[in-house]
């Protein structure tokens, strides 16, 4: 994963461990840490396809519209006929823990990207892993704020809120381990499958 992508990442994560840190690990024998997973099915019909210009008309289940242009890499294309069912899938799945450790704050990837079999009705699934290690350089018991420095140095300062019972037992210089996985699946198929 190259060292742009790792920093859009620990700023977006960072920032996000807000909204994350909300729901505590209900298992008492672990150190403090939260997990938070989403998942979004959205599906849609094709209105009409323009072959020459690789564009698909799709309609949601609101009624609404889309054009969209479908790259030259996306496979079986011609497969694709007026009244099949485009579903896409979107799961976001972070989980945050503290840990003590002496190890510097770091990041590292991975990436998966399978694509249907070529002659069958287009999908594909792309599933992208983070974990960043970060500090705790500073905490304000008052406000319940967190001070969080990245791998690449940048700081983040992080709202924790009230239902977190384990905030008071966090120490500055414990380390806190973000693992991110987002996983997005679209499919075509026939309206009788």
């Amino acid at each position: 994963m190259n060292s742009i992508i790792t920093t859009i990442l620990v700023c977006v994560l960072l920032t996000g461990v807000a909204r994350i840190i909300a729901q505590e690990e209900t298992t008492t024998n672990k150190p403090p840490g939260v997990k938070s997973e989403e998942t979004k099915i959205i599906k849609a019909s094709v209105e009409k396809i323009n072959k020459d210009a690789r564009e698909v008309t799709l309609k949601a289940e609101n009624g609404r519209t889309v054009t969209i242009k479908v790259p030259e890499t996306a496979r079986n294309f011609d497969q694709i006929k007026p009244g099949d069912v485009v579903t896409a899938k979107y799961t976001e799945s972070i989980a945050l823990t503290v840990r003590k450790s002496d190890d510097p704050p770091s990041a590292t990837g991975r990436e998966a990207i399978t694509r249907a079999p070529l002659g069958e009705k287009p999908a594909a699934q792309r599933t992208a892993t983070v974990q960043i290690n970060a500090s705790i350089e500073k905490i304000d018991r008052d406000k319940r704020e967190l001070t969080l420095m990245g791998p690449s140095g940048d700081t983040r300062v992080v709202k924790v809120p009230e239902e977190v019972k384990k905030f008071d037992s966090l120490k500055e210089g414990d380390q806190v381990v973000i693992t991110a996985t987002e996983s997005f699946a679209i499919e075509v198929s026939s309206p009788e499958q």
